[in-house]
């Protein structure tokens, strides 16, 4: 018997799109508003990065106790609160307790140390912002050394139980995720960096990844943070979508007052903009304020 086989002429991945057809989805794109990105009134940083946006890979990077995990609960809270969507948080450095604790730090405004050590001399409000936090879209995925299929595994299933839909994944931190082979440290980091990109676009979904850099900035006059810093892969920089990298002058100055956070836009694929932020902060609270205008 001869077989024949027929080629499936919808398959998208060798679709090839008419300029009649992209600018009609450009146009009810647009008319529709759905080309902006979202924002949470971070007036100072969207104005650079235009938003969060979906299908998109942003690495959040800094050295060592810059803030990049209060950072990143931080925006994870104003995504649920803000914009009323869900959030999942991969954490292979903290356990899920940890990190809760920073979250209920950033609902209930009490130092993350107390609630940890001395709960008694605030319980009313901790349990306030426990009853707050069990009502907010928020789900962790917990495990020491994920794999990028773990995580992608996570995603779905979170995807699934959040009825089809979900705001944002932040993953804490890159240098985490165990390498696969015992092969060139900087091809595996930018493999596992491609892949992380592969779980945001194949889900349309923004991922929020955290970064290492090492410290060849402390040597130099300006300690601010470039992306030729970025551990172990220059590939980091080229596949992300966005790089924001965090300095904070307080902690090579030693002053205890300054709160301010510099949040440096080195690449904009989205939105086009480069530029430096500046907000404010309480690290014991994981909370991010405007500068007043």
């Amino acid at each position: 018997k001869v077989f024949t086989v027929t080629q499936n002429q919808s398959d998208e991945r060798c679709k090839v799109f008419s300029a009649q057809d992209m600018g009609i989805e450009l146009f009810q794109k647009l008319e529709m508003g759905s080309m902006a990105g979202d924002k949470v009134g971070w007036y100072d940083i969207e104005n650079i990065t235009g938003g969060i946006y979906p299908s998109s890979l942003v690495v959040v990077a800094a050295e060592s106790h810059m803030g990049k995990t209060h950072f990143m609960i931080s925006y994870a809270y104003e995504i649920m609160t803000k914009l009323g969507k869900p959030v999942l948080y991969v954490t292979p450095e903290m356990d899920k307790n940890q990190l809760n604790a920073r979250m209920l730090a950033r609902i209930t405004g009490v130092d993350a140390s107390m609630i940890q050590t001395n709960t008694q001399c605030c319980w009313e409000q901790i349990a306030q912002g426990i009853g707050q936090m069990v009502e907010l879209p928020w789900k962790v995925y917990e495990h020491s050394s994920p794999t990028t299929a773990m995580i992608a595994s996570a995603v779905r299933r979170a995807i699934a139980e959040f009825g089809g839909s979900i705001g944002a994944v932040f993953i804490d931190y890159l240098q985490q995720i165990p390498l696969e082979s015992g092969g060139n440290m900087a091809f595996e980091v930018g493999k596992i960096t491609r892949q992380i990109r592969d779980i945001a676009k194949s889900h349309k979904i923004p991922v929020f990844l955290g970064c290492q850099i090492n410290r060849g900035n402390q040597t130099t006059a300006d300690k601010r943070p470039n992306r030729h810093l970025l551990r172990n892969s220059g590939e980091i920089f080229e596949v992300c979508d966005q790089l924001i990298m965090l300095y904070r002058n307080s902690v090579y100055s030693n002053d205890s007052s300054d709160r301010t956070i510099e949040l440096i836009v080195e690449k904009n694929r989205l939105y086009g903009k480069l530029g430096t932020a500046t907000m404010l902060c309480d690290l014991s609270t994981s909370k991010f304020l405007n500068l007043a205008r």
